[in-house]
């Protein structure tokens, strides 16, 4: 042969015609082959073994803390110096100054205001101090004045009374002896003149002086008993009421000296206590003047990359420049800066598979994600899903109304240096790992109105069988019943069906369902069983 295969015309013409047939038969084998395949179309087998049932959303890192700078004056600022965009500071670092001349004016004047309180408090509080005394010595004069009028009221009843209603009756006695001695002498004079033995001794003049003496002394006697009538009917009551009534009139004045020192020391106290609180509210408003006047210088709180950023919503443009010698108004918005060390990856997750992150949450494990950056596809990370929003996310509301998404929060189970905020990345979270399942593609299992089925071949033939499905990742689902292991089946519906050996024309789509493959519908719930 190796002569033929040398020899030239063996070459030119039997080689060529042989090589020609090869190809034929070859073609035409593949030609039968493909036929035969496309009267079923492409096809799978059902397989068992471990299911990952799982989610891949996209991603966004953003930190979970971060300091938003800002003029957080009352007056207009002009930036007087700044970092640049894009560094990274540390604790304590001066990121921004600012000059502020109205703020330099306002603490000037707000000295000069605390200075006046100052006065008028210590001017209000010498006032206080001296009106004390004054009240109190005024006090004590009426409580003198009241211990004098009760002394004499004493005085007079166990004093005074006594030795006068003594003298009354005194001068009383004295008059009745001195008229009973008069009156005797008088008797006496007579009875002897009566004798006629004694010739009248006594003359007519003696006898009528002692008469006139007797009558002096009744008219004494009269009177002093008259002077005693008055001094108990009269002066003793009348004294006693005057002296009772200055004890009432001092007691009185007590009560009108106290009661004016409290007005008068309450007055006084009120505008001591207005002048502290003036006082109060200039040392406050200075010092909230110096706190402002610090704001002017900013540092850094913590760590973080310097964005220039002054507004909270994205799609809005910048409203100010972040350069020196900017005007800049109060409370606008210059920087922010993110803690890169607390990076965390926000992905939003559709209504229909919340509940199951929400579940798998309360596990012990909880629920791993897988992250892949899309600037550094090279990172294998990890992490878990730290917190679920509780409403869906209204910004995506307004851009696609009839789907509703959950921000869903992932913690890194490690910083990685060198990520930044804004980042993409796609998350895999897992929900579940089924061990020694039946699994096959989603692009094999169909739905038509309530049923959920299967085009399973068997000889040669196809059959339309009816599954339970279970649950499903972005590329195969659980088949609880309806197929076997090993089972081989369509993963499309065919165009020509060999049911049972019947040839069956295609069924036509009917306005109350018709078949199709089963897909996660990302705005609404797949229509799958066994979930």
């Amino acid at each position: 042969m190796t002569g033929w295969i040398r020899n030239r015309w063996f070459r030119v013409a039997v080689l060529p015609t042989l090589l020609v047939g090869i190809i034929v038969l070859v073609v035409l084998w593949k030609v039968s082959a493909s036929s035969s395949i496309s009267i079923h179309g492409p096809s799978t087998v059902v397989v068992r073994g471990p299911l990952v049932v799982s989610i891949t959303e996209a991603g966004e890192l953003e930190a979970a803390r971060k300091t938003v700078i800002s003029n957080e004056l009352r007056w207009p600022v002009i930036i007087k110096s700044v970092v640049p965009e894009g560094t990274i500071v540390k604790p304590g670092q001066v990121i921004i100054q600012f000059e502020c001349k109205e703020l330099t004016e306002a603490i000037e004047r707000q000295k000069i205001a605390l200075t006046n309180a100052q006065n008028d408090y210590t001017q209000a509080s010498e006032n206080l101090a001296l009106l004390k005394e004054e009240t109190a010595n005024m006090v004590r004069k009426a409580e003198q004045a009241v211990l004098n009028a009760q002394e004499n009221l004493r005085r007079y009843e166990e004093g005074e009374w006594p030795v006068r209603r003594g003298e009354a009756q005194s001068a009383i006695q004295i008059a009745q002896r001195d008229l009973t001695l008069a009156q005797a002498r008088l008797d006496f004079k007579l009875k002897v003149n009566k004798d006629p033995e004694l010739n009248s001794p006594y003359s007519a003049n003696e006898i009528e002086a002692d008469k006139l003496a007797v009558a002096r002394l009744k008219l004494a006697l009269e009177k002093a008993i008259s002077e005693q009538e008055m001094l108990i009917k009269y002066d003793h009551p009348r004294q006693l009421r005057s002296l009772r009534t200055a004890l009432s009139d001092a007691q009185l004045e007590l009560k009108r000296a106290k009661l004016e020192a409290r007005t008068k020391l309450r007055i006084a106290q009120t505008k001591a206590q207005t002048a502290k609180a003036t006082l109060d509210m200039q040392k406050a408003k200075l010092d909230d003047l110096l706190e402002q006047y610090r704001k002017l210088v900013v540092k850094a709180d913590r760590g973080g990359l310097v964005v220039y950023r002054t507004s909270s919503n994205p799609w809005r443009q910048a409203e100010v420049t972040v350069e020196v010698g900017q005007k800049i108004n109060p409370r606008q918005r210059l920087m922010i800066i993110p803690d890169l060390s607390s990076l965390e990856i926000k992905t939003r997750v559709y209504e229909a598979m919340i509940n199951q992150i929400q579940e798998g949450m309360k596990s012990p494990q909880g629920i791993k994600a897988y992250i892949r950056l899309d600037a550094r596809p090279d990172l294998k990370l990890t992490g878990k899903v730290w917190r679920v929003a509780p409403l869906p996310d209204t910004q995506h509301r307004w851009l696609n109304p009839g789907v509703k998404v959950f921000s869903v929060i992932v913690k890194f189970d490690r910083q990685v240096k060198g990520l930044k905020p804004g980042m993409t990345a796609q998350v895999e979270l897992v929900l579940a790992r089924l061990e020694d399942v039946l699994s096959v593609p989603i692009a094999a299992v169909f739905t038509e109105q309530d049923k959920t089925y299967c085009w399973r071949i068997v000889g040669g033939r196809l059959e339309k069988v009816e599954v339970k499905v279970g649950r499903m990742n972005d590329r195969r689902v659980q088949i609880v019943s309806g197929l076997n292991q090993g089972d081989r089946i369509l993963l499309s519906p065919p165009t020509v069906s060999a049911v049972k050996g019947k040839q069956v024309e295609p069924a036509k789509p009917s306005p109350a369902g018709s078949a199709r493959p089963l897909r996660r519908n990302r705005g609404r719930r797949p229509r799958r069983r066994g979930t």
